[in-house]
């Protein structure tokens, strides 16, 4: 090959490096069928519910996730969101150890009663250690896995939601309504508290006439302290739409959308990288920033029907790993110019696959090149190796 042929080789790979930069690839990797393996834990609730893995977050090698009878009772009742209040039931965060491939005894942080009828929701392994947690409809609180010690928030409220920690180790958490049970004003804020859960700001979204506003995910950019926040938008006639929300470091609302495009979840990596997974007209399109400015766009395929992308978790060397309700994890890992970009389909164990049954991929992690992920149909860990 002459000098000639290699620098018009050189320039075509440098055209299509830039083409998948920009968003502009032609097919994005079709997902790869992988042998999927099943762990399940045995009830931990002492009470009548039968509890289901799903938000989950990774701390000194263990997945931690929430443990909630939610959804099953959602499709039993007919999306009945408080079902979960029915039936007293302990306050459950379960274990998994990634690096032996096994259940911890859960964290029991509080035990049932005819008062405490909630599940744990959502989790944070938090840099300083701790473990925070949320119950929605009633306590806030944080436990430390090694000494066990634990404490409730108290004069918080109800409606809390998902978490995610920021700048100086502050918690950010959503609140989804200040009335979850549909008495009052029903839209919700943006809570940011210290580690130990003193309120340093909230900020409240307020809908237009009949509208009530609903965040549900959030997304800190450690570098400007700025939030984009998820939403669903319940209107006066029934009908529910889906949101962004963009707030300034100091809790200024900065824009509020409802048009396309729909984002499905967002993610900052320490470093001020930020991850978000968009619906463009059913097409599914991840979008990387890094510095308040778009860096690349990558196009993700069709959003299959019934589809969400649920999670992004950051692994150690900084793939962002996102998991779809389906069992569709994608993998990409940006690297200077290089990006890379893989996508897995972990398949669900029969009993847990429609019709006979309804689960959903919640949160997934990447430990030691094998993927473990959360499924709620009881207390149940996909987990697959890459492989090639």
């Amino acid at each position: 090959m002459n000098g000639v042929e290699r620098g018009i080789r050189a320039r075509r790979a440098a055209l299509l490096l830039g083409l998948v930069l920009l968003g502009c690839a032609a097919e994005p990797p079709r997902p790869r069928r992988v042998d999927t393996e099943t762990y399940r834990a045995a009830p931990a609730n002492r009470g009548a519910e039968r509890y289901s893995a799903w938000f989950a977050d990774s701390g000194g090698g263990v997945l931690y996730f929430g443990l909630s009878p939610f959804w099953e009772l959602w499709w039993a009742g007919d999306g009945d969101a408080l079902g979960d209040l029915r039936e007293p039931g302990d306050h459950l965060i379960g274990r998994f150890d990634l690096a032996a491939g096994r259940f911890l005894a859960p964290l029991r942080v509080r035990d049932a009663s005819l008062d405490v009828r909630a599940s744990v929701w959502d989790v944070l392994a938090h840099s300083n250690g701790r473990i925070y947690y949320t119950t929605f409809f009633e306590e806030f609180g944080w436990v430390e896995p090694e000494s066990g010690v634990l404490r409730h928030i108290e004069g918080l409220g109800v409606g809390l939601n998902e978490l995610a920690e920021g700048p100086a180790g502050d918690l950010y958490v959503t609140r989804y309504s200040t009335a979850p049970r549909g008495v009052g004003d029903r839209s919700g804020s943006l809570l940011v508290l210290t580690p130990d859960g003193d309120v340093l700001r909230e900020t409240h979204f307020e809908g237009g006439p009949g509208e009530v506003i609903a965040p549900k995910s959030v997304a800190v950019d450690p570098e400007s302290g700025e939030c984009w926040l998820t939403a669903d938008v319940f209107a006066s006639d029934g009908s529910v739409g889906h949101g962004v929300l963009h707030v300034d470091a100091s809790g200024r609302v900065l824009a509020r959308r409802r048009s396309a495009p729909e984002l499905l979840f967002a993610r900052f990596d320490g470093r001020g990288r930020g991850y978000f997974v968009e619906d463009v007209g059913g097409t599914l399109r991840l979008r990387i920033t890094e510095g308040g400015r778009d860096r690349s766009s990558l196009e993700l395929g069709p959003r299959r029907p019934l589809d969400y992308a649920q999670d992004i978790q950051i692994a150690r060397d900084s793939t962002a790993v996102i998991a779809f309700w389906s069992g569709r994890v994608d993998l990409v890992r940006l690297v200077g110019d290089e990006l890379t970009h893989r996508v897995i389909q972990l398949e669900k164990p029969r009993e847990c696959a429609p019709p006979r049954g309804r689960s959903l991929v919640y949160s997934a992690v990447l430990w030691e090149d094998r993927v473990y992920a959360t499924l709620t149909c009881g207390a149940a860990i996909l987990a697959a190796d890459l492989g090639e």
